[in-house]
């Protein structure tokens, strides 16, 4: 199977990643919302219970300017609400007497600015008088509250600057109203202002208003607080509410048909974000308007960004944590997949190697049998068919030898074909590696000489005895040094080493021959492969089969022009 698909490709590491990069970030997105609309929530609970605050101090307000109409007088139940508003409405119509004798020098008495300012400062009338209390201008003109100038007496024979006639009276009454009248600054003369009860009972409910939200404009984040009548023209406001265009007009005017709490969150024109909560609360009998309180919202934005900044952070770390996670589990998994396909391949090689061993043992049987036969022949045709001619008895043997030889090496073939299919049986006793190796190293001196290599053996006399099958290790270290020789066509020396420590023996053999490629050196323990000419490859995976048997490992390391070097290490004792 193609190794790219039995991995975890780092796609998918990366494609759950994000995933998990989305999820989180969705959450923390929730999060901050739910934050934000906790904020906004807790900020119009507040606004609800100030609202209801306000509502109790109209109402008392309209309680108490009923009793005033009624009781005709200043009764002394209502000294506490009266208290400061008597002083509140005189001062603003005297700063209206004033600013009208100031129009009225500036304009030279132009009837359209006059009327303007009764319409603006809300009385019935406004007179001018001169030095001697004669009546020299009223607008609107031939209006009743002049035809009695109470005040204006009152001003000349006391040589006052400023004449109040207000209070003490019900505002119902039918006399002369009510009116205020100052000496004019710049020229000889008085201006009076006029207005009747309901005009007085207006400006009394609009300080009362302006009294009532005064408490609750002091608190800390509130960025006004407006009372609107029906019309939507503002009665009374700590500081000016914002002013929309049509969408908020729509807002306020569906809020005067319901008594609901609402919301909502806008910007101001000073780019300013606020938090505004609304609604329709009684004023005067029968009539209603509407209680405006705007949050700043920069309260809310620290918090806000901190909440953001611990998202980020948990996002982060959990990031972190699942792209750890998910990373372990692919490296454990691939090594996983990897171990399944080495064991595929194991399994695989095992099945090929069984079905060979079988065709191999087939086989042997049959050739095993002719190839004796033939070598019986040879040794006859070499022992009692010499040629008579000595010229041609030389080359007669050694075309014999040459048969006898090869038929030799098909015998070899055959017994590691039969070898490779029997199951691995040790017979294992304690012997001594120092006597097989140095029985190895008498065996190969003589051929090693025939090639011009020399052996070079380094075996101490004190190796420790170990559990092994003397027969089938000394062919695999055979096979190794078999190997060897044959790297080296130049000469050159084999090294033949060993040494004990704690727990094992290790042996190494040392050629000086060609080395072997980097990129056939990971197959060169696989069964048939092989790079000599002759060659069937059987030899180094034989001999890393016996020792992998006997418990020990056997590693093989080479580079091009300089050798290579086998190294087995076998244990003391088996576990």
């Amino acid at each position: 199977m193609d190794k790219t698909r039995r991995t975890f490709s780092p796609l998918y590491l990366a494609i759950l990643s994000g995933i998990l990069l989305i999820i989180l970030m969705v959450n923390g997105f929730l999060e901050v919302n739910r934050a934000e609309k906790g904020f906004y929530l807790l900020l119009e609970r507040e606004g609800g219970v100030l609202l209801q605050h306000f509502e109790r101090n109209v109402q008392e307000a309209s309680n108490a300017l009923q009793l005033l109409d009624q009781s005709g007088g200043n009764p002394s139940s209502l000294a506490g609400f009266l208290y400061g508003l008597e002083d509140s409405v005189a001062e603003y119509l005297i700063e209206a007497a004033y600013q009208t004798d100031l129009i009225v020098e500036e304009q030279k008495q132009n009837p359209t600015a006059l009327l303007a300012l009764v319409d603006h400062y809300s009385v019935s009338a406004i007179a001018l008088y001169d030095a001697k209390g004669n009546l020299l201008q009223v607008w609107p003109s031939g209006s009743p509250p002049v035809q009695k100038k109470t005040t204006v007496r009152s001003l000349l024979a006391r040589k006052q600057t400023v004449a109040i006639d207000l209070f003490g009276r019900p505002l119902s009454g039918k006399d002369d109203g009510f009116s205020v009248a100052i000496w004019r600054r710049k020229v000889p003369g008085v201006v009076a202002l006029y207005l009747d009860g309901e005009q007085l009972k207006k400006l009394l409910q609009r300080f009362a208003l302006r009294r009532a939200i005064s408490d609750i404009s002091l608190r800390e984040g509130i960025l006004y607080v407006c009372v609107q009548g029906q019309d939507l023209r503002p009665l009374a406001q700590s500081n000016p509410a914002p002013e929309g265009g049509t969408e908020e007009e729509k807002f306020l005017k569906n809020a005067l048909q319901t008594t609901a709490l609402l919301s909502r969150v806008y910007r101001t024109k000073n780019s300013e974000s606020a938090f505004e909560v609304v609604r329709s609360v009684p004023l005067d009998p029968g009539g209603r308007g509407l209680l405006r309180i705007g949050f700043s919202s920069e309260e809310i934005h620290p918090i806000l960004r901190q909440i953001k900044k611990n998202v980020f952070l948990s996002i982060l770390f959990f990031l972190i944590l699942g792209v750890s996670a998910i990373a372990l589990i692919w490296v454990n998994q691939n090594r996983h997949l990897q171990r399944m396909k080495e064991m595929e391949d194991r399994v695989q090689l095992a099945e090929r190697l069984s079905s060979l061993g079988h065709l191999a043992a087939g086989v042997a049987h049959e050739i095993r049998n002719p190839l004796n036969a033939i070598g019986l022949a040879l040794q006859r045709l070499k022992r009692e068919f010499l040629p008579q001619d000595v010229s041609k008895r030389e080359e007669y043997i050694a075309f014999s030898e040459l048969i006898f030889k090869e038929v030799r090496r098909v015998n070899e073939i055959i017994e590691q074909f039969l070898t490779l299919s029997r199951p691995t049986q040790l017979n294992l006793s304690r012997g001594s590696l120092q006597d097989l190796l140095s029985q190895l190293a008498t065996l190969f001196q003589e051929e090693a000489s025939a090639r011009g290599v020399a052996l070079r053996a380094s075996i101490p006399s004190n190796l420790p005895l170990v559990e092994m099958d003397a027969p089938k290790l000394t062919q695999a270290f055979i096979n190794i040094m078999k190997n060897g020789l044959e790297a080296m066509d130049q000469g050159g020396v084999l090294r033949l080493e060993a040494h004990a420590s704690r727990e094992s023996v290790t042996v190494v053999i040392e050629d000086t021959g060609s080395g072997i490629p980097p990129d056939r050196l990971e197959k060169v323990f696989n069964y048939y492969y092989t790079t000599k000419e002759k060659g069937v490859g059987l030899g180094l995976p034989l001999a890393h089969r016996m020792i992998e048997a006997h418990g020990g490992q056997l590693r093989l390391e080479s580079h091009v022009g300089t050798g290579t070097s086998v190294t087995v290490t076998l244990p003391l004792r088996r576990v």
